[in-house]
């Protein structure tokens, strides 16, 4: 069996590292982090958020968006990430019953194995995969992951994740830990909706699609 996970949100908790991005590209922003990520599980787009509480024009905008595409991935704000509360325990015993996989949409791939190996996270994974915006995670790890059967699953916290496993034709399970609700997730269709990965169990498969 193979289990495919996305990173941000899914594996990893970012949502510090993406706040404090905002705050240093917008330092006009008063937004707390709590207001700040209310915004953004409303479906508000950063530019959105800057548009309507801080007032940017375009070409601002513009301005934010290259900034922020350049420095996401960097040291110096990579260092606000942090693992999930038990995550090394639940991918102890899911590399026992399967093998597993990462597949990001990041930029570049190197500096998520450096990630992962900081976190301690590296060793459990048998696939590293980023997209690094040359082609899609479906085409990536149809590629690289050539055995995958109905049995195996992929695990996300984007509606988007839930379509990539569609088109590869195997299990889903949307978790919660980004910034997408459950109200958002569920018109996709996951298999399951789970709190985050830490409940995901193998033995899953064996029930009937539900949410958690």
């Amino acid at each position: 069996m193979n289990i495919i996970f996305d990173l941000d949100g899914t594996l990893i908790h970012s949502k510090p590292r993406l706040y404090h991005l905002f705050q240093h590209l917008a330092p006009s922003s008063t937004l707390s982090y709590e207001q700040y990520w209310a915004f953004k599980e409303n479906k508000f787009s950063n530019e959105m958020i800057l548009a309507q509480e801080l007032g940017y024009d375009p070409i601002q905008t513009a301005h934010f968006v290259t900034q922020w595409m350049r420095l996401i991935e960097t040291p110096e704000f990579l260092k606000w990430d942090s693992n999930f509360e038990g995550i090394h325990a639940a991918l102890t015993d899911l590399a026992a019953e399967a093998d597993l996989h990462v597949c990001t949409a990041r930029q570049l791939r190197e500096p998520v194995i450096t990630q992962l190996t900081q976190l301690g996270l590296l060793s459990y994974f048998k696939t590293v995969l980023a997209t690094e915006l040359k082609s899609s995670k479906e085409a990536l790890i149809a590629a690289h992951i050539p055995t995958l059967t109905h049995q195996d699953w992929i695990l996300g916290d984007t509606g988007n994740d839930i379509l990539v496993g569609r088109a590869l034709k195997i299990n889903t399970c949307a978790v919660l830990t980004g910034f997408q609700t459950q109200s958002t997730l569920q018109p996709y269709g996951p298999d399951l909706i789970l709190p985050s990965v830490t409940d995901f169990k193998v033995t899953s498969t064996d029930t009937a699609p539900r949410v958690l």
